[in-house]
């Protein structure tokens, strides 16, 4: 009896403790006073002009000094100028762009249409990107940090702690 006890709050406790004392947080960064300390843990960034650059968990970026670095997972973007005539522009039911084909043939896969006219397309395209990336905090709006939350920390210990005690008492009486 005593065996299924200790394996229970052993359960129970790896539970509580790898649910409730790492989390991820949003935080805007509107001043310097709001840069994030050094170290932390970063699992995506939002950058002023609105692109999104994501970060694995297994391997989230840091912040060193005044820069996020790390290997991102996302798709970056950039705005490329497309020479027509366009032999075809594929359009959801909407009339979004999804993909032009241009003169040469090649195939593009657009995010936005920024300016079109006859001949000419201004799109906004999705870029893989490739190694590791230092983004300055100053051109970070919002970043997703891993955060220690105190209170369930707490809570999990002194939950633990009287779920041992009640565990050691029921084991010790006798049947």
């Amino acid at each position: 009896m005593l065996k299924k006890a200790v394996a229970l709050v052993t359960a129970v406790v790896f539970a509580l403790v790898s649910t409730s004392c790492m989390t991820w947080g949003t935080k805007e960064i509107r001043t310097t006073a709001d840069h994030p300390r050094p170290g932390k843990r970063v699992l995506s960034a939002v950058k002023r002009s609105g692109e999104v650059i994501e970060f694995s968990r297994a391997a989230p970026a840091r912040i060193v000094g005044n820069e996020v670095i790390g290997t991102p997972t996302s798709l970056g973007e950039r705005d490329v100028e497309i020479e027509g005539p366009f032999p075809l522009i594929k359009r959801l039911a909407d009339g979004t762009v999804t993909e032009v084909t241009d003169a040469k043939g090649r195939v593009w896969s657009v995010r936005k249409v920024l300016n079109e006219e006859p001949n000419k397309m201004i799109v906004r395209i999705a870029d893989p990107m490739t190694g590791a990336v230092a983004i300055p905090l100053s051109e970070i709006w919002q970043v997703k940090i891993m955060k220690t939350n105190t209170a369930l920390t707490i809570l999990a210990a002194l939950g633990t702690g009287g779920l041992a005690f009640l565990t050691w008492g029921f084991s010790t009486i006798k049947d």
